[in-house]
């Protein structure tokens, strides 16, 4: 059986397909099968894929969930405002990565992201990943987070390398493996 994670967020261009590249990076470097599951219909991952032309891992357009889950580890990208397709992903992991930029409007969007996941009926590891964070911004929402009794994975700061990286295979993994080391295990 797949260790399945699936990246969630009902807003787009918060890095669900950035942090699905990362963490499928992160395995593959452990020695894991690992393969990404596209199910943005967009194709974000799999544009990525092609424009790299030699990903470490597989990925499979959304049509493909049964070869997919024949890995060993399958990460899931969703699409943006999709409670039913974030539902879906949700019930089919068996742990979770809510994705929430660094900002204050992010942060009061982040809530129906967590209603989605409620409703899916989830009750695997998750937690939150905050992400492009500029200064002191994600550690100030970390700690809001978690005194609501939230879990927070971890920060990713806002770099030049990520707004740069699309196509490329992810080398760097020192900031994703930080943060998702909790995520990973």
């Amino acid at each position: 059986m797949a260790e399945v994670i699936s990246i969630l967020s009902r807003k787009g261009g918060v890095g669900k397909t950035m942090t699905a590249l990362h963490a499928a990076a992160l395995l593959a470097a452990r020695g894991e099968d690992v393969a990404i599951l596209d199910k943005d219909p967009e194709g974000s991952a799999g544009a990525w894929a092609r424009a790299a032309g030699d990903l470490p891992f597989q990925v499979y357009p959304d049509g493909k969930q049964t070869q997919a889950i024949k890995h060993g580890w399958v990460v899931v990208d969703t699409p943006p405002n999709d409670p039913r397709a974030l539902g879906e992903a949700a019930r089919i992991a068996t742990r979770v990565i809510v994705v929430a930029k660094c900002n204050a409007l992010e942060a009061d969007r982040l809530i129906p992201t967590l209603d989605a996941l409620a409703a899916s009926g989830f009750a695997g590891q998750w937690g939150i990943l905050l992400t492009q964070a500029r200064g002191s911004l994600g550690r100030e929402m970390q700690s809001a987070l978690e005194e609501e009794e939230l879990p927070v994975y971890g920060i990713i700061p806002h770099l030049v390398k990520f707004e740069r990286s699309f196509g490329l295979v992810p080398e760097d993994l020192s900031e994703y493996g930080e943060a998702l080391q909790e995520a990973l295990k």
